[in-house]
């Protein structure tokens, strides 16, 4: 009891470190995870106690870049998240608390579900798998038609031109499928951003360091919707948790709080979920799922004890998140953000250097430069996700 107490902690402490590490995808974590297993001589059911720590911990932490890294100047604010309108407003504690209440509802509410979604995901999963490729299309037309004007055409180039990146990229042989979505992913939503970045100044105001966030209606709504969503990305393949947030928003219209609660709640419940769908239907829907599915075999007892991990981690994981936030609302004003940004650039090109040799550099650099069409174009960069919607599209579709 005692060591899976410590590994859990271990959880902790690695995916804290992992989430504070701009473009280092959680699913990445868990592919360097299984990569390392072998070498750590680790018990298999030990070494997925903390690897789910660690993911469920990086679901959290993860807010935190997104939140203080690169914020622009207040006219180019509607091209960013959120969190970064609500730093230029002062209210960065605000985004922090609001997306660690998100994540924490996500996971209680999970849990909550998790008995009947037991019986309803097998039987949602079974339902749809023949409607899929009409649903992610229609998800992502729906995405580009809430654009306005011109933005169409540029959200257009953008999916398009992210999924010829992806059907290009997931038929290389040089690399695995696995190992070439780090580069991809750390192109198009990670160095894009960070370069864009460069061009601007940052726009600090002073923050307020005691914001009081209630726990009221619209977040607990939003913690509830992305519950939900959290079980529509398991189900649809290739779906991002920020697609299913934008469609949900648009839905319902919610407020900044709202959505914010919704996505980090999205977040966490498809981790959960995830692992739901390998021991219901057999098929992993994450990078922790995976993982798991090649070192353990998932049982009942296997699952109350996961689950056991899921009633801990999240508590431990909402402090850390409100004390790393704390700390970067004080620290703020006194970051040289251009340096920053310059030296995280740096750092994840070398892991991908590091990791995917040439090949994935070049993958790198030209993801880079598709992902910045859709924020020189102001539109949003959830289009990029093309680089898994299309393929999958022509996969089912029997083109590919």
């Amino acid at each position: 009891m005692i060591e899976y107490v410590l590994l859990i902690l271990a959880g902790c402490v690695i995916g804290t470190i992992t989430g504070l590490t701009p473009g280092l995808h959680v699913n990445t974590v868990c592919l360097i995870g299984l990569s390392l297993y072998p070498l750590l001589g680790m018990d298999a059911l030990g070494f997925s106690v903390m690897m789910v720590a660690t993911t469920l911990t990086q679901n959290f932490i993860d807010f935190i870049p997104s939140i203080f890294i690169g914020v622009p100047e207040e006219d180019t604010a509607l091209s960013v998240l959120p969190t970064h309108k609500l730093v230029l407003q002062g209210k960065a504690m605000e985004a922090v608390k609001t997306t660690a209440y998100g994540c924490l509802l996500g996971v209680l509410f999970s849990l909550i579900l998790l008995a009947p979604a037991m019986y309803i995901v097998p039987f949602l999963y079974n339902s749809v798998r023949g409607f899929v490729v009409y649903i992610i299309s229609a998800a992502a037309l729906i995405l580009i038609l809430r654009e306005k004007g011109a933005g169409k055409i540029i959200a257009s180039l953008a999916f398009l031109a992210s999924g010829a990146l992806g059907l290009i990229a997931l038929d290389m042989k040089a690399l695995s499928s696995s190992e070439v979505l780090f580069p991809v992913f750390s192109g198009l939503f990670g160095l894009s951003n960070l370069l864009y970045s460069l061009k601007t100044e940052s726009a600090f105001v002073p923050q307020e360091e005691y914001v009081h966030v209630k726990i009221d209606r619209k977040i607990i709504l939003g913690s509830l919707l992305g519950t939900l969503g959290g079980i529509a990305v398991g189900l649809l393949p290739a779906m991002s948790p920020s697609q299913i947030g934008i469609i949900m928003s648009s839905l319902f219209q919610g407020t900044t709080q709202t959505f914010l609660a919704s996505l980090a709640a999205i977040n966490t419940s498809d981790t959960i979920y995830s692992i739901l769908a390998l021991y219901t239907i057999g098929n992993p829907r994450s990078g922790v799922a995976v993982m798991m599915e090649r070192i353990i075999d998932i049982n009942a007892n296997t699952l109350i004890l996961i689950v056991s991990v899921m009633c801990i981690v999240p508590v431990v994981a909402f402090m850390i998140h409100l004390y790393l936030g704390s700390k970067a609302t004080k620290l703020i004003q006194r970051i040289d953000y251009r340096k920053l940004s310059i030296t995280v650039m740096l750092f994840v090109l070398t892991l991908v250097w590091v990791m995917t040799g040439w090949v994935g550099f070049i993958v790198c650099l030209v993801a880079t430069a598709i992902g910045l069409i859709p924020i020189l174009g102001g539109v949003s960069r959830t289009h990029a996700m093309g680089v898994l919607l299309i393929p999958t599209i022509l996969y089912f579709l029997g083109v590919v």
